[in-house]
């Protein structure tokens, strides 16, 4: 998980589970300056923010929230996200050529124990996600996952 980009939904089948998801908030927005310095893009660039519940076998797995730059990938602007989750969507139709993973844990506030179904203040591993296609961001996650019930694993071999 460390090592690759995943796919939720393939991950939740590959085990034998059910996977749904439910779009929670879509909107489009002009990057601000502080938002376009963290991408790196310009002020102004087109930008689709998406919050997005993933769930396995009926129980809150994952909240996502995420950005898509739509200068990058125009045809996200039309897409409703109702039947494939924006990570698939992506995957299937943006060859990415480079990736970027961040891990951090958190305690669960009111708002993210609320959508996870979880305790307040239950530890949650973030998983921070970037992605490119040359020079040109694609799309940047920020995936909360209740850590009881998560664990992230890579096997890698040493450099050479």
């Amino acid at each position: 998980a460390l090592l690759e980009v995943q796919d939720l939904a393939e991950a939740a089948r590959r085990e034998g589970r059910a996977y749904a998801h439910r779009v929670l908030a879509r909107r489009t927005a002009p990057a601000g300056a502080r938002e376009a310095a963290r991408l790196g893009v310009a002020p102004g660039a087109p930008l689709l923010h998406l919050a997005t519940l993933h769930l396995t076998d009926g129980v809150a797995d994952a909240l996502e929230r995420r950005v898509i730059l739509l200068d990058t990938v125009p045809e996200a602007a039309g897409e409703r996200f109702a039947e494939v989750p924006p990570g698939t969507w992506l995957l299937a139709r943006v060859p990415w050529t480079e990736a970027e993973h961040a891990v951090a844990a958190v305690a669960a506030d009111a708002a993210l124990a609320a959508r996870l179904g979880i305790a307040e203040g239950v530890p949650c591993l973030v998983l921070e996600r970037r992605t490119w296609q040359g020079a040109r961001l694609v799309t940047e996650a920020r995936l909360h996952y209740p850590g009881e019930r998560h664990r992230l694993v890579g096997r890698f071999r040493p450099g050479r």
